[in-house]
């Protein structure tokens, strides 16, 4: 498929035919990522992080790395000019 560059304003825009919006799912607003490589410029959806699986995040937590708290909140004697 042939598009012609345009200028607009002080810019070139290129207009994306409807088919290839609609396969790639792309909507006004949707941001994409161009970069050049030596003969091509290409456009990218910026893509959302990779989903992880819970449980590989899970497998991921070190309980040693959590203190537990001995003593619970407000059992400290007060500091300064608090009223309680």
């Amino acid at each position: 498929m042939t598009v012609t560059v345009k200028k607009v304003g002080g810019s070139m825009a290129v207009v994306i035919p409807v088919g290839i919006a609609r396969e790639m799912e792309l909507a006004e607003g949707t941001t994409l990522e161009v970069s050049t490589t030596a003969d091509a410029i290409v456009m990218r959806r910026r893509g959302r992080r990779p989903r992880r699986p819970l449980r590989r995040l899970v497998a991921q937590i070190k309980p040693e790395n959590y203190r537990r708290r001995r003593r619970e909140l407000g059992q400290d004697p007060p500091v300064g000019r608090e009223a309680w």
